[in-house]
């Protein structure tokens, strides 16, 4: 294992001198590198089969993200997982009680609040708006600089359901956790039928029809926002970012000369950072933020590629592997153990 020389330092808050400041913007991902909680798994955790009905409802959003269906953004379980919340009476209040139990990534604090000093940081993530303005706030990030997915429920749900129309949503609840979720043909047969067929004839889904999700080609879109609202050019951009929701964010940025970084990633982001980190602490891209905005690009895979041993932080230029199959197997190991059960998630 290698991590770039003196990295230690800057981790650990001894600090180095570092040249004037220059102009930038930095934009995370929150699920994953602010906070290993998924915040949507954990809240159908709060119902019966919850967990494993959401695992199979987000195997189906890789799919179709996979399969690139018009219209769809990965991330929009989100949407896939509001008829779920109805049923359970799931609104605003409870959405903000699970987020108070929600942990931050270690150095998450500290990452932000440095950042903050020398340059413009926002977060764009596909969580609901309490959540993520609930952990925004708490690191410091205000709410007019975090994009996320908007909530359209508070209270009194319970009045907002059909009887017989919960007894449906029941009985495909049903059906859907009968189906192994390996039997990706079956489940997109079922979830298919459910979500084109099905529910586009009840009336609750008129309540969030409408709802977009901040997954994918819109998170490019709120990153544009930003970068356009606050005078930058794309090339002065950094992301970090994790999963399938960020790879078009990713891609985006590495395409016009900013720095992507995936922190723990997996498959489906892995590929279309500039550089991986794989630790346990985000005080661990500071140092490739830093010499990003003082020395290009360049200058980043100078560093990682100055590298001595360590065990705690893995840095990778990854357009240096022919395979990246060692560096997805190295960062899921870290993923693992930062995001537990969630770590599976796409």
């Amino acid at each position: 294992m290698r991590v770039w020389r003196n990295i230690s330092r800057g981790v650990h808050g001894v600090g180095y001198n570092l040249p004037p400041a220059k102009k930038g913007l930095v934009a995370f991902d929150l699920e994953g590198p602010l906070s290993p909680q998924d915040n949507a798994y954990e809240l159908m955790g709060l119902m019966e089969d919850g967990y494993e009905l959401f695992e199979r409802l987000s195997r189906y959003d890789d799919i179709l993200t996979l399969e690139e269906r018009e219209d769809y953004e990965p991330g929009d379980t989100l949407y896939l997982i509001l008829p779920f919340l109805i049923l359970n009476e799931v609104g605003k209040r409870e959405i903000e009680e699970v987020s108070k139990k929600a942990p931050f990534t270690p150095g998450a604090k500290e990452t932000i609040q440095r950042l903050k000093e020398r340059y413009k940081v926002v977060i764009i993530s596909t969580s609901y708006v309490p959540h993520a303005h609930y952990i925004g706030n708490a690191l410091g990030v205000e709410d007019i600089d975090i994009a996320c997915t908007p909530y359209p429920f508070e209270e009194n749900l319970k009045d907002k359901i059909l009887s017989h129309e919960k007894e449906t949503i029941e009985d495909y609840k049903k059906r859907i956790l009968g189906i192994p979720i390996e039997d990706e043909s079956a489940l997109k047969g079922l979830l298919n039928e459910f979500y084109l067929k099905i529910l586009p004839k009840l009336h609750l889904h008129k309540m969030f029809s409408d709802i977009k999700v901040m997954g994918g080609r819109r998170k490019v879109d709120a990153l544009r926002s930003f970068v356009s609202r606050g005078g930058f050019e794309p090339l002065e951009v950094v992301c970090i970012g994790d999963s399938i929701t960020d790879f078009r964010m990713l891609k985006y940025v590495k395409e016009n000369g900013g720095l992507s970084i995936v922190f723990n990633g997996n498959e489906y982001a892995i590929p279309y950072a500039v550089a991986g980190v794989a630790s346990m602490k985000l005080e661990a891209v500071i140092p490739l933020i830093e010499r990003f905005f003082q020395g290009g690009i360049l200058s980043v895979k100078e560093s990682i590629k100055d590298t001595v041993p360590a065990e705690e932080i893995q840095y990778q230029w990854l357009e240096d592997y022919l395979s990246l199959d060692d560096v997805i197997s190295v960062h899921k190991l870290f993923r693992r153990r930062l995001r537990g059960r969630a770590a599976q998630l796409g």
